[in-house]
């Protein structure tokens, strides 16, 4: 390992796995140190203002990461994202960083660090919102030191509702809220609960349960559907969220995983201890981005800079994730 190599998993606190490619080491170290570089540029002080342009930061990310994919050509293949290669990684984590509230714009659509000494406590460190003035650590995009005065639980950080899945799931098909529909069930799809596929490819032409959604495209509409005694299918529109990259979105996937929770085949996420030190998380599904962009704060995407179902986490942060998810 090179001299800049070794200053980096030394600055950063990120150790190598028992077994880990050099390849995959590198590239946790890469894709940490452009985070903190990003949260860096927000500290910059030009003619009295804090802050920096939201331009500046993914000029300066682009020409780390043209410095690094020189350094290192192995592992540049790892911040494309094939399924998209319009999405650029310094912008991807721009985003993750202003949505969780690291960066805060302000009118003249300047970004400057939200230094409030915010944490959340996980395991025996915390995960710290800004760059904390004493040592700290690097999992993932996120700081790590000891908790601060000002602590808040992971559950007001996600913005989530007590509601457990079941209870979601009865709020969501409440006969109350259905009716019926002069629709074309030959128009529609169905979301198969039962199926072992991805929820994304989960969907046929039958109604498998008695409460499912339906939709007549991949675009929409859609609608919750209900199956009930002596009566037609019945129906409650399912609002068309848009698909971004902010915070709450992709929150509909919460409504799939109730329903497969609900029919006893629920959504799983499997753990693989790797060392004594970290663990891999494999997660069934895409998430809704709180909890992505929460475990993009904690833990390494495996295979590249945008997978969104394997990480590499601390095995001290197994608890927390997964009371979480």
């Amino acid at each position: 390992m090179n001299e800049l190599l070794t200053a980096m998993s030394t600055d950063m606190g990120i150790d190598r796995y028992r077994g880990e490619s050099e390849d995959s080491f590198v590239y946790r170290l890469c894709f940490s140190a452009l985070g903190q570089w990003c949260l860096r540029t927000a500290q910059n002080l030009s003619d009295g203002i804090i802050g920096t342009t939201k331009h500046n930061q993914t000029i300066v990310l682009n020409e780390l990461m043209s410095r690094y994919s020189e350094l290192f050509p192995t592992v540049a293949d790892r911040f494309v994202d094939t399924s998209n290669p319009q999405l650029s990684f310094p912008v991807h984590i721009r985003r993750v960083y202003e949505e969780t509230g690291y960066l805060l714009t302000d009118d003249n659509n300047r970004n400057r660090l939200a230094n409030y000494g915010r944490s959340i406590p996980i395991g025996n460190t915390a995960l710290f919102f800004g760059i904390p003035n004493t040592t700290y650590a690097a999992n993932g995009l996120g700081a790590f030191t000891s908790p601060t005065a000002y602590k808040v639980s992971a559950r007001e950080f996600l913005i989530r509702d007590d509601l457990t899945w079941e209870e979601y799931f009865q709020s969501q098909f409440d006969i109350i809220d259905f009716y019926d529909r002069d629709i074309n069930l030959d128009e529609l799809e169905f979301f198969n609960p039962l199926s072992n596929n991805v929820p994304s490819q989960s969907w046929g032409r039958r109604m498998e349960t008695d409460c499912s959604v339906a939709r007549k495209s991949e675009l929409g509409p859609f609608y919750r559907v209900m199956r009930v005694a002596d009566a037609p299918l019945q129906f409650a529109d399912e609002p068309e969220e848009p698909q971004n990259d902010s915070f709450t979105s992709y929150e509909f996937r919460r409504l799939y995983f109730a329903l497969k929770a609900h029919y006893n085949n629920p959504l799983k996420a499997t753990i693989s201890k790797q060392d004594a030190e970290y663990s891999k998380i494999r997660v069934g599904g895409h998430l809704p981005n709180r909890e992505y962009y929460y475990l993009l704060l904690l833990s390494w995407p495996v295979n590249n800079a945008f997978d969104k179902v394997s990480f590499l986490i601390r095995n001290d942060f197994i608890p927390e994730v997964t009371s979480a998810l």
